[in-house]
């Protein structure tokens, strides 16, 4: 029995470490991007497609540092890009950790992407533009903190399963 309870949080860890991948993929690929269009103003992304289908229209915004949130001399105020790959890395390191309170904090911090996620998207919309990496990253924090969701309930079933066989 404790095999298969082990199996399933190995799966749950899994998801979560491959969207993490797939997310720190997605940061690298912008941060790359952004940093050429800051080198060369005539340098064209694969994920330019058109006026309306455009990452770097984005990147080079007043959003796409420190989410538009604070001050440009600001220390915060650095690429959006930077904060995906510190937040992946935590969460891929969080993630494999089975107990509770690492779960809880990932769950928490999916969460918490998942409303900048709207943020963003909201700036998206304003912008009239289609990012694919943006929405993409998107994408990859709704599986995250779906993943990390399912296995706080699994985290949970294991405890009230020891407790209840300690009564």
């Amino acid at each position: 029995m404790l095999t298969n309870k082990n199996e399933t949080l190995r799966k749950f860890n899994i998801g979560i470490v491959t969207a993490c991948l797939i997310g720190l993929g997605l940061s690298y690929y912008a941060y790359i991007v952004e940093t050429r269009k800051e080198q060369d103003d005539s340098y064209r992304a694969m994920c330019d497609i058109s006026e309306s289908i455009s990452c770097t229209k984005v990147f080079m915004s007043e959003y796409g540092k420190g989410f538009g949130l604070f001050p440009k001399d600001s220390v915060f105020n650095i690429p959006n890009s930077l904060y995906g790959l510190a937040f992946y890395t935590l969460l891929a390191i969080l993630s494999i950790i089975n107990n509770y309170t690492c779960t809880a904090t990932t769950v928490i911090l999916g969460i918490f992407s998942n409303i900048m996620s709207i943020y963003l998207g909201y700036i998206l919309y304003m912008f009239k533009d289609i990012c694919i990496v943006c929405v993409s990253t998107y994408l990859v924090n709704v599986v995250i903190t779906f993943f990390a969701t399912k296995k706080l309930q699994k985290l949970n079933a294991i405890k009230m399963h020891k407790r209840n066989k300690t009564k």
